[in-house]
């Protein structure tokens, strides 16, 4: 492990560090108040985190003709553990999407989500849209990625079912897809958030919230807009410094979720815009260098690959702070890294593994194409 770009292993690894700090100084009042414990949500974050770094490293030495090859075995375990939590799964808020393992908790959506991933740069590699024409080409990978997201809305669970349909979508234009053709998926993903909406008050009713918010400059905050607000005085309260790592007061029980899908308001307001901005470059960094492993990447399964992964990282990023900052209506997506939680902590760590270890394959192909060159010039 000494050819592949290691920022791809060094800025997950601090993200998750600074991350388990957050999580304890956002949970601390939270575990007195419910379990009479400051340390309850720091302690599964560490084991969590301590799982993370495994996936990580196995996933950097994975063999990648193997993981291709069982591309179609991971997506249809995935769309049955998502059948299953549907059907068996802990139910909280009104939503199935968990499944209890003994001491941990499952979220089938996360093995999902990089599943689809895996499955469209297989599928996308051997049927490139553009060769195939609209009904060889593009209708089967959008009816996977759409049964896919189906199962994930039936939990409901709109935001994450939204995010895996734009991530399908970006991989199919990158595949190749004439634009015309992808006016279908683009039409058919508007009628079905419509759809969900409607059958949906309560997602409704966040949305009416945003739209009043932003275009009203009203918000109800005794009522539906009482976690924007809070998000929003935690934020603005920070300054250019912060209060100081701990010293936040939103997370005295103002801001519901602070540890969580909110986790960002907090570090705002403890480490104030600097901290703010530091965290926002060093995401960018990792993006661009995933990014940056796609374009070099001379298999188009790898090519595809690394531009899915890094692409659904970035997209969860950009919704978790833009409901954050109230340029999006509330929803319940983590912020990658960051943000407590077992399961996407743990996808996203085996992810970013999973990058470097095309870095690798990458670095490796341009060691043997220089040699080769060198050769022949000698």
């Amino acid at each position: 492990m000494t050819r592949g770009d290691r920022w791809l292993l060094l800025l997950p690894l601090a993200l998750t560090a600074l991350g388990v700090v957050m999580v304890y100084s956002s949970s601390a009042i939270l575990g007195i108040t419910r379990y009479q414990d400051p340390n309850y949500f720091l302690s599964k974050q560490l084991f969590r985190a301590g799982l993370g770094v495994v996936a990580m490293i196995a996933f950097a030495r994975l063999n990648l003709r193997r993981l291709e090859k069982s591309a179609p075995t991971l997506l249809a375990l995935a769309a049955t553990l998502l059948v299953v939590v549907i059907a068996v799964g802990h139910v909280s808020k009104g939503a199935s999407r968990w499944l209890r393992l003994g001491f941990l908790s499952l979220q089938p959506t996360d093995l999902a989500r990089i599943a689809a991933v895996i499955f469209l740069a297989w599928w996308l590699k051997r049927r490139p849209p553009a060769d195939h024409g609209f009904v060889r080409g593009l209708l089967p990978p959008l009816a996977f990625v759409g049964g896919v997201a189906g199962l994930i809305l039936l939990q409901p669970n709109l935001s994450s079912a939204g995010l895996l349909g734009i991530t399908g979508f970006l991989l199919i234009f990158l595949a190749g897809a004439p634009l015309p053709h992808l006016a279908v998926p683009v039409g058919a993903g508007l009628v079905t958030v419509v759809a969900m909406l409607k059958t949906h008050p309560y997602q409704m009713e966040r949305v009416v919230t945003f739209v009043r918010f932003v275009f009203g400059g009203t918000l109800d905050a005794r009522g539906s807009g009482w976690q924007l607000d809070q998000s929003l005085i935690a934020i603005g309260s920070g300054g250019w410094l912060g209060r100081g790592l701990g010293g936040g007061l939103q997370k005295y029980l103002f801001l519901p979720e602070a540890h969580t899908d909110f986790i960002f308001s907090i570090y705002a307001e403890e480490l104030g815009f600097l901290g703010a901005s530091a965290l926002f470059g060093t995401l960018a960094l990792f993006l661009w260098r995933g990014l940056r492993v796609a374009t070099r990447a001379g298999d188009p399964f790898h090519f595809l690959l690394a531009a899915g992964l890094t692409l659904q990282i970035g997209l969860y990023a950009l919704a978790n702070l833009a409901v954050a900052t109230g340029l999006a209506p509330t929803t319940g997506l983590p912020l990658p890294f960051v943000s407590y939680g077992g399961s996407a902590l743990l996808v996203n760590l085996a992810a970013a593994g999973l990058l470097y270890r095309i870095s690798v394959a990458n670095a490796s192909r341009e060691a043997l194409t220089r040699e080769r060159w060198s050769r022949e010039d000698g």
